[in-house]
């Protein structure tokens, strides 16, 4: 696969409050804003933990078989150092897809990083689906 068939996802990192804020209410203008930014984009931010969390539960509902990260991630949720961790992170997602192609992950990132002036989003990247340049999934 060459670099430009790759596909990209936008991840950011929160204070814990503002974490809170976006996976609930959004009564913040920092979470209205990034739901903002999201909704023009055609994405939406979700939390790491709740996306682990919701793996957890349909593995569990339709046999944890079928699910071979379902010890992994059932792991991470029950750690409470790990829980913290991950609730404050996001990946935006595009529909339902969790990578997209790059014009769309470059558009979104750029827009936050121009929201971000006062720094209150703690990071924000782009990760591709490289696997030279991620972790990948534990064997077991």
């Amino acid at each position: 696969m060459t670099s430009n068939e790759w596909l990209y996802q936008v991840r950011i990192k929160l204070s814990q409050n503002f974490a809170d804020d976006l996976r609930n209410d959004c009564n913040l203008n920092l979470s209205k804003e990034i739901n903002k930014i999201a909704k023009k984009h055609k994405t939406r931010p979700v939390c790491t933990l709740d996306g682990f969390l919701d793996y957890v539960k349909e593995a569990q509902k339709n046999g944890i078989e079928g699910y071979p990260l379902y010890h992994w991630t059932k792991s991470v949720v029950e750690d409470p150092k790990k829980k913290i961790k991950h609730s404050k992170s996001f990946a935006f997602y595009y529909g339902d897809e969790q990578i997209y192609e790059k014009r769309l992950a470059d558009s979104l990132y750029n827009d936050l990083l121009e929201f971000n002036n006062e720094n209150k989003i703690e990071e924000i990247k782009i990760i591709d689906s490289n696997p030279r340049n991620n972790p990948q999934p534990p064997k077991k």
